[in-house]
């Protein structure tokens, strides 16, 4: 798809990779909006924007307000991409409910509602619309010390997976993108532990090309050998 004048939101624009997608996206033509999660880290998102918005995944009204604004907007939507997400580190015995609980809503629970919210308004695009959602690697290979970020992120590729065939209907794509490590900083701001040494990461820069490519020609899956160069 020609992502010309396409009006395309992106959760987490601030991010590391938030940006570089918003950048990416905003090259091609696309018409971005993008998030932050409070007005003091809505300072660090990037100038190509159309629209800023604020979007708290662990607040339910904070969801409920921005899928409702954009679901009542006059103009189409025709692509979401979630760049958001949180990390957090420590064995199982050592991770409490509450940090497992809280990682799974950051990174499974919120996005899927404001996706969920916004599909109505998604297949209102004229030209067929895309979800495109960051599982990672984990939910392809099991690493420890990282039990419940893996679940959250297992979690969230799977409920993708039923999501491409519900959404199929409707001309909705879907795509579940697993890169492996990235050299976001991602790892140096976790939710909770601290993080192991990791070999030298990815490209991000090259990981969002390779995910707007993919919203481009078409593909519905991105397994984590996709972005190795």
């Amino acid at each position: 798809m020609s992502l010309e004048a396409k009006r395309i939101l992106v959760v987490g624009a601030n991010g590391a990779l938030g940006t570089l997608l918003t950048r990416e996206l905003a090259k091609r033509g696309a018409i971005v909006i993008g998030t932050a999660r409070s007005n003091e880290s809505g300072a660090a998102l990037p100038p190509e924007l159309s629209e800023s918005l604020l979007l708290d995944l662990e607040s339910q009204s904070s969801i409920e307000t921005l899928t409702n604004y954009l679901n009542s907007a006059p103009a189409a939507l025709d692509g979401v991409v979630n760049a958001a997400g949180r990390v957090g580190f420590g064995s199982l015995a050592e991770t409490s409910a509450q940090n497992a609980s809280s990682l799974m809503q950051i990174n499974h629970l919120g996005p899927a509602e404001v996706i969920s919210r916004l599909l109505p308004k998604l297949a209102e695009s004229e030209s067929g619309a895309f979800v495109l959602s960051i599982s990672g690697v984990v939910a392809e290979k099991v690493f420890p010390g990282m039990a419940a970020y893996t679940a959250s992120k297992t979690a969230h590729s799977a409920w993708l997976k039923a999501l491409a065939l519900e959404a199929r209907r409707a001309k909705i794509r879907v795509i579940d993108a697993r890169p492996g490590h990235t050299e976001t900083g991602l790892a140096t701001r976790p939710l909770f532990g601290t993080a192991p040494a990791f070999a030298q990461g990815l490209s991000p820069e090259n990981v969002a090309k390779v995910m707007v490519d993919a919203i481009e020609s078409g593909i519905t899956d991105l397994p984590s050998d996709s972005f190795t160069v």
